[in-house]
């Protein structure tokens, strides 16, 4: 078995880093007991992970090669 410390600054990072390890089925302790997720934010993570499901995702490949090509577009229309 092996430990791993992730010390996180914003505590706004935190339901995003617990979706993930219960995603990749990773067992976790938080420190912080007080931080409880609002129901809004389960509900965004728990959207994401059926996005993730359903496929509706996209590589970071695929999202420069579009913000690329949308900046192309723009200077060749603006000049």
């Amino acid at each position: 078995m092996t430990t791993l410390t992730v010390e996180i600054d914003k505590e706004k990072d935190l339901p995003v880093l617990q979706a993930l390890l219960d995603r990749l089925d990773l067992k976790y302790h938080v420190e912080n007991d007080n931080y409880k997720l609002s129901d809004a934010e389960l509900k965004g993570i728990n959207m994401g992970l059926a996005d993730l499901d359903a496929g509706r995702v996209h590589t970071m490949t695929e999202v420069k090669s579009r913000i690329s090509e949308k900046i192309k577009n723009f200077r060749s229309s603006n000049g």
